[in-house]
């Protein structure tokens, strides 16, 4: 079946284009521990979720139908001794990130603009640490968080890894899933994993036999990280195991992206060559483009292959 949406991640360069760094047009502006306040993260909060509008804007008015949402709106806020929640902040700024963020949410509804988001490495569910797996929940609550004030809160996927072996996968597969299983429903509900990109960590057959089969999380196909990350099976057989995870009225996300010239084989690159793949399948899949040049590279994709996809 055919590629449905293709989509980029996280900062828009288009929109930066001539403009000088102060004023970028971001959603991720922070600050350092050293100067910590509520104050100033509500400030901050604020001028994040004004420009996610402008980014939701552009992406609607150029037809871009998948967008990941960037983690860094609210700084500090998972932080396991500086983390606080929205009603923390000043009444003012929690009015004007909400206002914000409904009419982003608003925006990419009405564009059919599917959101996610993908916590950073350190989010480990299956850590024996239980130091890190608390600050991991919070982590995912944040991303809950993002996902209920967008309004998208039955379609916005949060996507992780496993987030190691630990020297022991079966363990670690018990681990993750009885942490998985106390998460709140919804957030359950949210969450997808990828397949890694080293030999020793999770293929998709582990994921699928060991993950999956464990707690119903279901799976995020990572077509690059395929290459490093494997158990001899192909491709097909990769996405078949993958997709299955999701159900019949769902659609299935894969993420693609290609090895960057002159670094590690693992890296990303700045633009794809493609086609992307079209796999063996029945169903149709959105695609999640990984690439340095982030929307830059999704609108040159689409205009050297028109009609391909």
């Amino acid at each position: 079946m055919p590629i449905r949406h293709i989509g980029y991640a996280c900062q828009n360069l288009a929109l930066n284009e001539g403009i000088k760094k102060k004023d970028y047009i971001t959603s991720d502006r922070t600050l350092r521990m050293s100067g910590f306040s509520l104050e100033r993260c509500g400030q901050l909060a604020a001028a994040n979720t004004k420009d996610l509008v402008k980014i939701m804007e552009w992406n609607a008015n150029n037809g871009i139908k998948m967008f990941r949402v960037g983690s860094g709106i609210f700084p500090f806020m998972d932080h396991p001794e500086l983390g606080y929640k929205l009603h923390y902040l000043d009444e003012a700024h929690q009015e004007l990130i909400t206002a914000h963020m409904n009419e982003a949410g608003r925006i990419a509804r009405e564009a059919g603009i599917r959101l996610s988001c993908h916590p950073g490495p350190y989010t480990c569910l299956a850590s024996p640490n239980t130091a890190i797996v608390q600050k991991s929940i919070m982590c995912l609550e944040m991303h809950q968080l993002i996902g209920d004030l967008l309004g998208h809160a039955d379609d916005f996927n949060i996507n992780i890894h496993v987030g190691g072996v630990y020297e022991d996968k079966a363990t670690t597969a018990k681990r993750f899933c009885d942490t998985y299983k106390i998460l709140n429903p919804n957030l359950q509900r949210q969450l997808t994993v990828e397949n890694d990109d080293k030999p020793s960590m999770w293929n998709p057959v582990e994921l699928h036999d060991m993950i999956y089969s464990g707690c119903g999380v279901r799976l995020v196909y990572d077509y690059h990280h395929h290459r490093f990350c494997h158990n001899y099976e192909t491709v097909d057989c990769a996405v078949e195991l993958c997709f299955s995870t999701w159900p019949e009225d769902q659609i299935p996300k894969i993420h693609y992206s290609e090895s960057a010239l002159d670094k590690r084989p693992q890296a990303h690159s700045d633009y794809i060559e493609g086609p992307l793949p079209v796999f063996d399948t029945p169903r149709l899949y959105d695609v999640m483009l990984e690439t340095k040049a982030k929307d830059l590279a999704l609108k040159k994709y689409l205009t050297e292959h028109a009609g391909v996809v």
